[in-house]
């Protein structure tokens, strides 16, 4: 009887370890991913140290390079140069082939399987459900090695971006997430959990898109994934425990949303407030199991996310294009409602009077009273100059000589000296035409738009600009033309990096913001999204050390942890103080971390001569105030302070002061602090 008690017992720990066994398995896959961003391969460049990792990881076994098309013996050869026992083409091209038991018994000889790039959907639609699939999976379950480049890295992912229907690309994908061309596919191979993998990242702007992917992949199944864009001429090599190590010549950009992550949306309007970005460099190490920074290397340098920040000196408006024609609409009309117009100084560069011609055209037409100065070195030390900037009540700055208009920062010159006395001093509210606002900052980037590969090349310059918002790196036109979009996308963290400023503004061409000095707030409008990056918590920077030839300098990708990317595209306030864009849409849908505590309804009526009602409604009692604010984000009235419980309130303003007066025709501003949020909202008094 003891006997069989004890067979008994070692047949429970047996059984008891097998499932522990078959447990595992599922947790934590037993193969080997390397996903290639794209980009040419050649020896003895950036593609050895990724390419000799998938022979290493093979055992310098077989591998097999899958692909739709017919190939040539290019990468089989390189694979065989750094130890592959062997490595073969085999083209797989329809269904009918992918489902053939002899494609089967093929894959499973081979120690390593690599994808080569194409179209993705030729990937699921030919090989989903096949041998060819199965034969894949059996690889990778027995240790093996499975790796794709471009299409190829996109198929190795727990969550697959199909491209169905098309290339999605940042612009249309920002406008709105929520459209067809952005379509997933979940069961197909299933190899690194929770994330998304995207290619050729930097090179085709593609940020925009991944943010929208993920983001709406959270609407459509509850998930939060892991957005991972790999850029070209890079890798990420994933070992089974989760821990991927990037290789190459630029970035690995991690996005997902965390705990201090809201989503809101309504309709296909939306706001994305604080998505959580790691970009990494070439030796950095990513926990994809525990969505975690793993390793980082001694070439990082740290970032003191206590240093002093240095707030807006004065009211900026910056808008995402250079055509002046485009500028006379909505935002120089806004910028001109909201200033003092009694004399404008319209500041360009020296031999940009034939463009400039438009601007004063149009101000001529409205009655406008200004003065032109035509800047350059001579100018900058005439006493004229100073004595004209002197009188002005607003500016406007527009040109293509961004080193003449940043000498403007120069006080030992007339001009530059009553420039910053006006602007800085007395707060005199500049208006910034297009690349002319890349100045506003305390640095900006240049030669951006010289050809396709200053950024590849490491030529793009950091040079000091106006400093009216010296904590911010400022990027217009962001996806005006494909040919930029690289330099575009990365000269904004390159800036920021180098120079450990804490805020990135993005702006696409039909775009403007302004910028509170007073409420240190940063408004946009337009049809695309304002996109601000914070790296207030970023502690670790560091940069590509890839240098494509001879007369070149490193790539200028950088790696940046405890990014947070804000976005909305509606027109939305965000503060610096707070971190945060200002939220409370009617009918929002929310998160599962933002509380559905509060609805507003628009003000009525508005615009309003006598008075206007803001209704609201609390679903939990908490402590509310209402503040209005002018245009220059200074405070007026307080309407309401107080504890209230839940249910529907409303409060009447009659366009008064703290001191009772009435306030004069514009437009306002008002904040209503709930216990879950804070919302903002206009006014304009007509009177």
């Amino acid at each position: 009887m003891m006997d069989l008690l004890l067979i008994l017992h070692h047949m429970k720990l047996l059984y008891t370890y097998f499932l522990i066994l078959i447990i595992s398995f599922h947790l934590y896959p037993q193969g080997y991913i390397c996903a290639i961003g794209g980009g040419s391969e050649n020896y003895n460049s950036w593609s050895d140290e990724p390419y000799r990792w998938i022979v290493q990881k093979s055992d310098s076994g077989k591998i097999i390079v899958l692909s739709v098309n017919s190939e040539t013996n290019w990468i089989p050869d390189y694979f065989i140069s750094f130890g592959a026992s062997q490595a073969v083409n085999l083209r797989i091209n329809s269904r009918s082939i992918a489902d053939q038991q002899s494609i089967y018994d093929q894959l499973i000889t081979a120690r390593a399987i690599f994808i080569k790039g194409g179209d993705q959907w030729n990937y699921i639609n030919y090989w989903k459900g096949t041998k060819t699939e199965e034969g894949i999976k059996y690889v990778f379950n027995n240790g093996g090695v499975v790796a794709g480049t471009s299409a190829g890295l996109a198929v190795l992912g727990d969550i697959d971006y199909t491209a169905r229907y098309g290339s999605a690309v940042s612009k249309e994908s920002f406008l709105n997430p929520f459209g067809s061309i952005i379509d997933y596919e979940d069961n197909f191979l299933n190899f690194v959990p929770d994330v998304l993998f995207d290619s050729h990242f930097i090179e085709r702007g593609r940020f925009g898109r991944l943010i929208a992917m993920v983001f709406k992949f959270h609407f459509t199944s509850g998930r939060n994934i892991m957005g991972v864009g790999v850029d070209d001429r890079t890798a990420v090599c994933i070992e089974p425990d989760g821990i991927g190590t990037v290789m190459g010549s630029a970035a690995v950009t991690i996005f997902q949303k965390d705990s201090l992550t809201t989503y809101s949306r309504n309709g296909n309007s939306y706001t994305i407030n604080g998505m959580k970005c790691d970009q990494l460099t070439k030796g950095w190490k990513y926990d994809f199991s525990n969505r975690r920074i793993h390793y980082i290397p001694p070439t990082a340098k740290t970032m003191d996310p206590a240093r002093n920040w240095e707030y807006p000196a004065t009211n900026i408006w910056l808008s995402g294009q250079n055509n002046i024609q485009n500028q006379t609409g909505s935002a120089l009309t806004n910028f001109l409602s909201s200033v003092n117009t009694q004399k404008i100084g319209v500041i360009y560069n020296q031999g940009y009077q034939a463009s400039v011609s438009t601007l004063t055209a149009f101000l001529t037409s409205g009655g406008y009273s200004f003065f032109t100065l035509p800047l350059n070195s001579a100018s900058l030390n005439l006493q004229s100059s100073a004595d004209s900037i002197l009188t002005a009540t607003s500016f406007i700055l527009l040109g293509d000589s961004l080193n003449v208009i940043s000498g403007l920062n120069d006080i030992t010159k007339p001009a530059g000296n009553s420039f910053i006395q006006k602007a800085v001093n007395e707060k005199t509210p500049v208006y910034f035409i297009g690349n002319t606002g890349k100045t506003a900052g305390g640095n900006y980037v240049d030669r951006v738009e010289v050809n396709t590969y200053m950024s590849y090349r490491g030529l793009m310059t950091n040079n000091q600009g106006i400093g009216l918002f010296r904590d911010m790196i400022f990027q217009p036109l962001l996806f005006d033309d494909a040919d930029y979009y690289e330099n575009r996308t990365s000269a904004l963290l390159w800036g920021m990096m180098v120079n450990r400023k804490r805020i990135g503004l993005y702006l696409d061409n039909s775009d403007y913001l302004r910028i509170s000095s007073a409420g240190r707030s940063i408004t946009s409008a337009g049809p695309m999204p304002v996109m601000v990056v914070d790296a207030r918590n970023t502690t670790y920077v560091d940069s590509s050390t890839y240098i494509a030839g001879a007369g070149y300098k490193a790539r200028q990708v950088v790696a940046m942890n405890e990014l947070r990317y804000f976005i909305s595209n509606i027109s939305r306030t965000y503060s610096l103080d707070s971190n945060s864009i200002l939220t409370g849409m009617k009918g929002e849908e929310s998160g599962e971390d933002e509380k559905k505590s509060y609805i507003r309804s628009q003000n009525y009526p508005n615009p309003f001569k006598e008075a206007t009602t803001i209704h609201y409604r609390l679903s939990e009692p908490g402590e509310v105030k209402i503040s209005i604010y002018n245009i220059n984000g200074e405070s007026v009235k307080e309407l309401r302070a107080g504890f209230l419980m839940p249910g529907i309130h409303q409060v009447t303003w009659d366009g008064r002061n703290e001191s009772g007066d009435n306030l004069s025709s514009g437009v306002y501003a008002y904040l209503i602090h709930t216990p879950a949020l804070i919302d903002s909202g206009k006014f304009l008094i007509v009177r």
